[in-house]
């Protein structure tokens, strides 16, 4: 099974939805200095990005465990549109968002060693995405439009990913309490 044109218009359909979606809310948060609304679009890409990580890193590691070849191909084109796109969003999207919150609300400084904290995993969760989810994530797509599909290199690269999202998954749940405390205790 190769991916076709219609596969591919598909995935990058929804690909692009999961990015148009979350760029806009923010795009529309900034622009109209809503604060609060900049807070809710950082919370709620933050956490649907974390969701993300916890089904990729957790369930989704024990369920393609039990799948056969063909049906472990077809989930991971299913889940390209979020490890392609969203997760890249995502990981733009929620620390802007954070940032632009911080100076505003006067707790962003350098010499806050929770900032330095914050910003330093932040870079981790950055790395992470971009050294595992997304390059395995294209691996599996030029895997998929092959004429011969291995399934073992798909099923390798699912593994990274999955492995990527759950190291993001630890990151992310460091960065949330991180910036719990600083919220706290400024």
């Amino acid at each position: 099974m190769t991916v076709n044109e219609r596969e591919m218009k598909s995935i990058v359909r929804a690909g692009m939805l999961s990015v148009a979606i979350p760029v806009m809310a923010f795009a529309l948060a900034f622009a109209s200095a809503n604060l609060l609304w900049l807070d809710y679009v950082h919370v709620l890409i933050g956490a649907i990005w974390t969701g993300t990580d916890v089904f990729l890193g957790l369930i989704f590691a024990f369920v393609l465990r039990t799948l056969d070849p063909g049906t472990r191909k077809n989930v991971a084109l299913r889940v390209l549109p979020m490890t392609l796109f969203f997760i890249p969003a995502a990981s733009f999207i929620t620390p802007t968002a954070g940032y632009i919150l911080a100076v505003n609300e006067g707790i962003f400084s350098l010499s806050s060693p929770i900032i330095d904290a914050i910003l330093i995993v932040g870079l981790f969760l950055f790395a992470i995405g971009f050294a595992t989810i997304i390059p395995y994530s294209f691996l599996i797509l030029r895997e998929m439009r092959k004429e011969a599909v291995n399934n073992r290199r798909v099923a390798d690269c699912l593994a990274m990913i999955s492995n990527g999202a759950l190291a993001q998954m630890f990151f992310q749940i460091a960065i949330i309490s991180l910036m719990a405390y600083i919220v706290v205790y400024p």
